[in-house]
């Protein structure tokens, strides 16, 4: 029997934040199917979906979260997202990046010409990994759908890339999938914890709220592998890469 798996994939930052960051998960589709129906018990009622950002910040009808006072029911209710991201999935990925280190990178070789973007770079980085996984698991990547949110600038030539080079890769909408859910809470914590200023500014909001959210979300940690390293891709790990890819130097 061919086992099928799904990898979903969201990215947390664009050009107006310092760090952008991908992350993702791996499972069996069944896996995935349950996952949907246990992620949406734990919503309150009023919520279709979940964002880490409207619920970190208490707007979009997590208003009636906010404050100190909350502080503890926000963490337990965040480690039980995690518990369930980690009962539902096989592996995680993470990879962040700096704006400025892209930039620098960029200016010395042909980056863009060959990812389209810092996104293609990110997107190019976790399927890297997954392959990986699946590698180590003999697991053919045919057998694997990878699913990114539709959207984000540069996906395009991200997926034309992808698809060359054997990915069943394709966007799709996050409305209908709570597996986004999952990468997007991810997503968050790796570039909070990359991205030093951001979190600084998050917690004098709110330190004591801040610091309970943030150390409650160790329990993805145990999944999303990369995050105790961040999958952090600095500007001469992108030239090294340039170098081993064959990428040309702008002349």
């Amino acid at each position: 029997m061919v086992l099928m798996f799904r990898a979903y994939f969201d990215a947390s930052g664009n050009r107006t934040k310092s760090v952008l960051t991908m992350a993702g998960f791996v499972s069996r589709e069944k896996k995935w199917e349950r996952f949907e129906d246990d992620w949406k018990a734990l919503l309150p009622s009023t919520m279709t979906m979940f964002h880490m950002t409207d619920f970190v910040n208490s707007r979009k009808g997590w208003e009636s979260w906010k404050g100190p006072q909350h502080s503890k029911r926000r963490a337990e209710f965040i480690s039980s997202l995690a518990e369930c991201i980690k009962k539902a999935t096989n592996k995680g990925f993470a990879q962040s990046m700096r704006l400025s280190h892209y930039d620098q990178c960029d200016k010395d070789y042909r980056v863009t010409e060959h990812y389209g973007s810092l996104y293609g770079v990110l997107g190019m980085g976790c399927l890297g990994r997954l392959q990986k996984w699946a590698t180590k698991k003999k697991i053919d990547r045919k057998n694997i759908l990878c699913i990114f949110e539709d959207g984000d600038e540069g996906q395009g030539a991200f997926l034309k890339l992808a698809r060359a080079e054997g990915f069943n890769a394709i966007p799709q909408g996050k409305a209908d999938i709570r597996a986004f859910d999952a990468c997007d809470l991810a997503a968050w914590k790796a570039r909070a914890v990359v991205d030093d200023s951001w979190e600084r500014q998050l917690q004098l909001r709110d330190p004591k709220a801040a610091d309970r959210i943030l150390s409650s979300l160790t329990l993805v940690e145990d999944i999303v592998s990369d995050a105790g390293e961040v999958g952090m891709l600095t500007a001469d790990g992108l030239k090294r890469a340039c170098l081993v890819l064959r990428i040309p130097k702008r002349k």
